[in-house]
């Protein structure tokens, strides 16, 4: 029980929005990452939405190598080695579906990519509560 609950804290980091204080390669890149999601959400223009899409799957690429605070804080182990690999499952997630919506973009297709930016957006939610820790 407690397995699952510390990966359900770590899967929470992915699209997160970053602190000012957090400063790490992976905050850097989920920052990134949701600065695109930001503008797709509103973004009208094919090639401009198309193009957001492929500079968050770049940025999620990079953040593929890295690990999370709460994650890299847990013993060494069988439970931390799940929770590095549900994490990097969850960014593959989000790749997938960001290259579903670059592809709905370029197929001119509003409402699938209005369909993709939930799927975005619950996975946002799932991997900030499974992978962020709580401010105090």
């Amino acid at each position: 029980m407690n397995t699952r609950l510390i990966i359900l804290a770590c899967a929470a980091g992915f699209l997160a929005p970053i602190s000012a204080a957090e400063d790490s390669p992976l905050a850097k890149q989920m920052e990134s990452v949701d600065d695109s999601y930001k503008a797709m959400r509103k973004e009208t223009d094919a090639a401009k939405g198309a193009a957001e899409a492929r500079k968050a799957q770049q940025a999620l690429i990079k953040s593929m190598s890295e690990t999370p605070k709460l994650v890299a804080k847990m013993p060494a182990g069988p439970a931390k080695e799940l929770a590095a690999a549900e994490y990097r499952k969850m960014i593959g997630q989000a790749f997938v579906a960001l290259c579903e919506m670059e592809e709905a973009f370029l197929k001119g297709k509003p409402e699938e990519v209005a369909k993709i930016t939930t799927t975005l957006k619950e996975l946002k939610k799932a991997g900030h509560g499974k992978f962020m820790e709580e401010e105090e």
